[in-house]
């Protein structure tokens, strides 16, 4: 991913918009060639550059270029639907309409043109939690909590308080009772509402009743969770935590499929411009090897490529089991409907009309990528801890031992099991040993870095797959964590009581595994005498 500057993107936008004005005759003069005579590989090639045309000259500022482009388009399929004897009759009508666009082309790219500038979003800054709760013991077991595990938590007694705090700074979630004493409910603090929403500043709604008439009016409000009492403290610190890390990553990953390498680079810059990883795919036959590299969470592909259409090669990705659940998404200047569905029917999963507005383009990304992610983390993920699964760990832990193979860079695995947990369940009951597993994993995704990945690996049994790293890097990460975990106070009724956890690593600068099924099976027996040397210990 690019980090340009703006003034570096604006730069880049004027130089790829001049590179794209300055072919324009040269493929102004090429479709004119196309026409010279009534030939069906001459008629395609035409059909295909007017195609690209129509959806390439919006883009880059030329609208009334895009829709001579759209006519000539039309003209040309109204004439392959005519008899032989027939088209050639219509051929002069043509090439009049292609004598006037170069006119229009050369006068067009004559006039000074405003440039373009880049895709500026407002980001919400990473910050605290804040909580407008009433005073009590709820107030102070949800702070306690949420400060145990890292957070920074500010509380604040009144909306009011907040509408005049969010002037000066933003936190990354609030998490709001629907009503206070003495106060009008949450629903009807319109200006505080309206400053959340423009700040972008994830809602988290509280209420001692359910009813649905409240839940529409969160809905409303795009609110993230809805709690009611008695709160769940393990799974509302699973959200909140959730929700910072999805406000510090990056949006996801999007791979481009265009033929048109200006307009490609142009949807590369727009996307990297709003915090997108991006990668354009330089040669069709290679799609797959490219796409298992880069590990994108969306597909944007043109629908009409000169070799291969859009709906084969979605056809030839959903062969594949990697590809099974990438969204993709279909990029053209066609307009018609029942040509859209058709090609949605082929392994598609949405479509977007070219030309597309910038503002417009990453606002549909980012919208598809939330719900992709949303998807992936009901069928990937365990209820209860929002780790990944058994599976989905030890496919990530294959993923990457192939990374690390092919860049010859160490890659760590470590299992981590809680100590005495039966003990937990049978004294304080299976809820409160739920709570120490809640914990043990909200610990992980803190801990560890975005580049990791951690899983449930099975019961109180987690699994942490950590790319370049070596073995005593992931024991003094993995210290790190269990320091921590020792000290916190996990309470049943009147008893407070702390939990330990034993690990095991096998890293592969310290051992030469085949498969990453060696590396889990290692570090699977560094636990076990990690267990068998007394416990609360990392081998």
């Amino acid at each position: 991913m690019r980090n340009n500057t703006k003034p570096d993107l604006s730069a880049a936008f004027s130089g790829l918009r001049k590179r794209f004005e300055q072919g324009l005759p040269e493929r102004a003069e090429q479709m004119l060639k196309y026409a010279q005579e009534p030939n069906v590989e001459q008629l395609k090639s035409l059909l295909a550059e007017a195609h690209k045309l129509a959806g390439a000259c919006g883009t880059f500022g030329q609208h009334e270029l895009g829709l001579a482009a759209r006519q000539i388009e039309q003209l040309v399929k109204d004439i392959t639907l005519k008899p032989h004897e027939e088209q050639e009759q219509a051929f002069p009508l043509l090439r009049k309409a292609l004598i006037e666009f170069r006119a229009v082309v050369l006068a067009a790219i004559n006039l000074e043109k405003p440039s373009q500038q880049a895709v500026e979003e407002h980001k919400t800054t990473p910050g605290t939690i804040w909580l407008i709760l009433p005073e009590g013991k709820l107030l102070d077991e949800l702070s306690t909590q949420l400060a145990a595990f890292g957070h920074q938590v500010l509380s604040l007694h009144s909306y009011a308080e907040c509408f005049e705090k969010l002037q000066k700074q933003l936190p990354t979630v609030l998490f709001s009772a629907v009503s206070l004493d003495n106060d009008a409910e949450l629903f009807q603090q319109k200006a505080l509402l309206k400053q959340l929403s423009k700040q972008q500043v994830r809602l988290v709604v509280y209420s001692e009743l359910d009813s649905f008439s409240l839940r529409i009016k969160a809905a409303q409000q795009r609110a993230d969770a809805f709690f009611i009492s008695p709160l769940d403290i393990p799974n509302i610190i699973t959200t909140v935590t959730e929700l910072i890390d999805q406000g510090s990553r990056l949006a996801g990953r999007v791979a481009i499929v265009e033929d048109d390498y200006l307009l490609a680079e142009h949807y590369e810059l727009v996307l990297n411009a709003a915090g997108i990883e991006t990668h354009v795919v330089n040669s069709v036959p290679n799609i797959i090897s490219e796409l298992l590299k880069f590990q994108p969470d969306l597909l944007l592909m043109d629908l009409y490529m000169p070799e291969f259409s859009g709906p084969e090669i979605a056809g030839l990705l959903r062969q594949y089991r990697n590809f099974k659940r990438l969204p993709i998404v279909f990029l053209s200047s066609e307009l018609n409907k029942t040509l859209q569905v058709h090609a949605l029917s082929h392994g598609g999963d949405d479509f977007l009309t070219k030309p597309i507005d910038d503002v417009l383009l990453v606002q549909s990304v980012k919208v598809r990528l939330a719900r992709s992610f949303e998807i992936k983390n009901l069928i990937e993920k365990d209820s209860l801890t929002h780790l990944v699964k058994h599976s989905a760990i030890k496919e990530a832990a294959a993923l990457e031992f192939e990374r690390a193979t092919r860049a010859q860079k160490p890659l760590s695995i470590v299992m981590l099991d809680i100590d005495h947990f039966k003990d937990v369940n049978d004294n304080y009951g299976h809820a409160t040993g739920d709570l120490v597993i809640t914990a043990l994993a909200t610990l992980l995704r803190k801990r560890i870095r975005k580049t990791d990945r951690a899983g449930r690996y099975g019961g109180e049994e987690f699994m942490l797959v950590l790319p370049d790293c070596s073995g005593e890097q992931a024991r003094t990460i993995v210290k790190g964590i269990l320091e921590t975990f020792r000290q916190l106070k996990f309470a049943y009724h009147a008893n407070f009581f702390n939990c330990t956890f034993s690990a095991g690593v096998a890293a592969t600068d310290e051992i030469r595994p085949n498969h990453a099924a060696d590396l889990i099976e290692a570090a699977d027996k560094a636990l076990y005498q990690a267990k068998h040397a007394g416990r609360n210990q990392i081998r």
